[in-house]
Order: C-alpha cells, then sequence, then structure tokens
C-alpha cells in the first residue's frame, strides 16, 4: 500500500485526497508532518457555510492549513495548495468552498475540535491547551462550533415537553447570572441565556411557539414574580409550582435573620471597656467574661440544622436558646413546624399549613409576618408542587453541574462560547470522541 493511501486511512475523511506526505523540522519550532491534501472531486463546488452548490467564483492560489490530530508524539498539519470561492445565494455573498475535514472559518480539522470540546468538558481549559498543543483562550470557539454543528443536527429537544424548570445561577461576581431551562423528564439542560428577569426569559417561550406552551401542564421555579408573569402570559394551561425546599429556605433565612438581630441587640447593649490590657492575659487575672451576644453567635448551625442532626455539643446550645432568648426559639419552632407539614400526606397538608399561616401572622416576629404574606401569595404554587408530586431537586442538581462546569471553564470571556460549553457538559447534546460511536 502507497504511503499516501496509508495516511488516507488514518485520517479517515470520506471526500479527502492525500497528495503527499513529507516530515518537517524547522530551525526554530517543533517538528511536525506535514500533509498536502486536496478535495474530491464530487465534494467539490459547495458552500462553506451551508453546504449546498454555489456557483464559482475564482480560486485563490494560496496555500491554507489545519491542524489535525497529533500522530504519537509528532503534530501533524493539513495543507492544501489552492482554495476556490464562489457566490451562494443561499448566504447570498462570495463564499469559501466547504472542505470535508474542517469546518467553516476554523483552521483545525473537526476529529481535533471533537476532541477538544470533549476534553474541555472533563478537564480545565488549562489542562486542554496544553495536553493539545494549542493557545487557551482558542478553546472557547472551538467548544462553539463543535456544539453549533451538534445542535443543528440533534432531534429540537423542545419538542414533546410537558414539565419544565426555570432557575438563576451565577456565573460571575458582580451579580452576573445565566437562566436555565431544564426538561423535568430527563434532567437536561434545555436552554440558557446571559441575563435574568422577563426579558431574558421571554425568547425561550417565543421560541417554544404557541402549540408547545399549550402543552406544558407545569412549571417549577422559585418564587420570581418575573417567572411567573411569564408563565401566566405563555402558557396558559401550566400550574406554577414552588417546590417546598425553597419555602423551607425561606423560614431558614427568616430565622437567621432574628438570631442575627438578637445578636446586634445583645452587641450594642454591651458596656464599653476602659483601660483594656493587650497581651497575654496574666495567671493572676481572673478569668475571662464571656461576651455579650456570645450564645447567639455560636448557636447558629444548632438553629438552622435539622434536630435529628444535632450533635450533643449542639443541642445543649439549642436548649440554652430556648431558655435564653424566647423569641428566638419561638422562630425556631416556626421553621421546624414548616419544615415537618411538608412531610405529611397532601390531605393534612392544606390543613396544617393554614394553621402555621395563623400561627405566624400573629407570632409578633416581624420577619416571620413578612414570610406569611410571602407564603401566601404563593400559596396555591405550594399546594400544586405538593399535589402533583414534582420537586426542583433536577434543577438543584444542573445547578451544581453548571457551576462545577463554570469553575473548570475558569477564564471564558465570551459568555456565549460560556454557554455553549455549559450546554454541551449538561444537556442532551454529547460530544463523541473521534473515531467512536
Amino acid at each position: 500500500m502507497r504511503t499516501t493511501s496509508i495516511f488516507k486511512k488514518l485520517l479517515d475523511v470520506n471526500g479527502l485526497v492525500v497528495v503527499n506526505v513529507e516530515f518537517k523540522d524547522p530551525l526554530w519550532g517543533e517538528p511536525y508532518l506535514l500533509i498536502t491534501v486536496r478535495v474530491a472531486k464530487w465534494r467539490q463546488g459547495r458552500c462553506g457555510k451551508c453546504g449546498r452548490r454555489f456557483k464559482h467564483y475564482d480560486v485563490i492560489h494560496e496555500a491554507r492549513q489545519w491542524r489535525s490530530l497529533d500522530m504519537g508524539a509528532t503534530k501533524v498539519i493539513l495543507e492544501m495548495a489552492e482554495t476556490e470561492r464562489g457566490y451562494c445565494s443561499h448566504c447570498d455573498g462570495i463564499i469559501v468552498a466547504a472542505v470535508p475535514w474542517a469546518r467553516h472559518n476554523s483552521r483545525f480539522t473537526k476529529a481535533f475540535e471533537d476532541q477538544t470540546a470533549w476534553l474541555a468538558t472533563r478537564a480545565s481549559r488549562s489542562v486542554v491547551s496544553q495536553l493539545q498543543r494549542i493557545s487557551w483562550n482558542t478553546v472557547g470557539p472551538v467548544t462553539q462550533r463543535v456544539y453549533d454543528e451538534l445542535k443543528a443536527k440533534a432531534p429540537d429537544p423542545l419538542d414533546g415537553l410537558t414539565r419544565i424548570g426555570i432557575d438563576e445561577t451565577s456565573y460571575k461576581k458582580g451579580h452576573k447570572y445565566i437562566t436555565v431551562v431544564v426538561n423535568h423528564e430527563d434532567g437536561s439542560l434545555l436552554w440558557a441565556a446571559q441575563g435574568f428577569g422577563k426579558e431574558v426569559l421571554e425568547p425561550f417561550f417565543q421560541l417554544l411557539g404557541p402549540e408547545r406552551c399549550a402543552k406544558i401542564q407545569c412549571v417549577t421555579a422559585d418564587g420570581a414574580r418575573w417567572i411567573t408573569e411569564c408563565v401566566k402570559k405563555y402558557c396558559p394551561n401550566a400550574e406554577r409550582c414552588i417546590d417546598p425546599f425553597h419555602v423551607v429556605s425561606w423560614a431558614t433565612d427568616a430565622l437567621d435573620k432574628v438570631r442575627r438581630g438578637l445578636w446586634r441587640e445583645a452587641l450594642g447593649s454591651k458596656p464599653k471597656q476602659s483601660g483594656k490590657k493587650r497581651g497575654r492575659p496574666q495567671n493572676s487575672d481572673p478569668p475571662k467574661e464571656k461576651k455579650v451576644g456570645e450564645d447567639l453567635q455560636q448557636a447558629k448551625y444548632s438553629l438552622l440544622k435539622n434536630p435529628e442532626n444535632l450533635t450533643s455539643n449542639q443541642a445543649v446550645k439549642l436548649e440554652l436558646v430556648r431558655v435564653s432568648s424566647p423569641t428566638l426559639y419561638r422562630a425556631y419552632q416556626l421553621k421546624e413546624t414548616l419544615r415537618i407539614i411538608f412531610r405529611l400526606p397532601f390531605e393534612e397538608v392544606v390543613n396544617a399549613l393554614d394553621a402555621w399561616l395563623s400561627w405566624a401572622r400573629r407570632c409578633r416576629i416581624a420577619v416571620f409576618v413578612e414570610l406569611y404574606f410571602k407564603i401566601k401569595r404563593h400559596y396555591d404554587a405550594i399546594l400544586a408542587t405538593i399535589r402533583l408530586g414534582v420537586s426542583n431537586a433536577r434543577i438543584e442538581a444542573i445547578n451544581n453541574k453548571t457551576k462545577v462546569a463554570i469553575r473548570m471553564a475558569y477564564g471564558f470571556r465570551n459568555v456565549d462560547n460560556l454557554i455553549a460549553y455549559i450546554m454541551l457538559a449538561c444537556s442532551s447534546v454529547k460530544v463523541c470522541l473521534p473515531g467512536r460511536a
């Protein structure tokens, strides 16, 4: 078998013809294998963007090169001597002809980009750039091109949707958020966009269309009003659901506000000390007095944890709170009662939740009175969640995966590239390694 035929088999590209193979060892830089190729005649004359046949315009007699997968420890570069251009009526312009081994406007082969994108979803950008011997800021555009092609070929993930979840997650300091939509049926990420709010979420429902929006039966999310407004506007048949996890987290936050408020009051009543000595105390000094409010500060985790998970030391601190601060302990009882309510059967939840709301309204704790009004606003959505048996667990799992992906993708400056990376890592669109099914 000829050398050119061997390398054609190794490259495994349909429509590629190997013209020549030579080894280059430049004075400066790494040695590499240069494979001169051309497009087979039956693959010539196609638009690089849409792949349709176009009208021949001219030929550029200038060599173009593409980086291919390494062979052993040696870099491989494909080179084509001349490039055809043509007029595409569909793209309405003069477009460079497509080559079967690379994507449009790319200087890497498809196999090289697929392997880079696969590695990017499993390793950090610095590791990928070192392994692939490319610049770290090249990984983002490569990921974007691979995702765009796979998305165009994959079936529409928005077909057949009945239950979806909506949430936002931060990707950068300074209140930078990404809004995500998750399919409850298989737990895959359906859609993501930069920012949060009604104007960010509306394009998803517009993409879904009126017919598919009418088939949505359930939408789970937190208590954000902009999500509720979008659901009412675009999904008239859907039930708005709020997970009990979020409701209990509201009560937990309210309890911590009460604790911090009482702690600040205790610190404010602390008498000023004059003539305080610096340095270590002497053996003859009296024992150090306990700081005012120290019990409240140390009781944070005793109050926020579930009673069955308390250690013996935390249980003692909780008992001290019961004796020393009745207001804080009453807030703790409100939080724990609300948590237990959501473990009851649906037939008992309604009466128990009504009794809890009555207690919260007259508890004389300002934060829990505010929580009463908040839960009252979302009363129907909370009961619908319990009745339908749905939860935000899938959304929280996707958020966790997204956080891990964002951390691994540290350094992505282009948000579109970052979203493409997250979609490759969390959606139903998956990239395969070259040469594997």
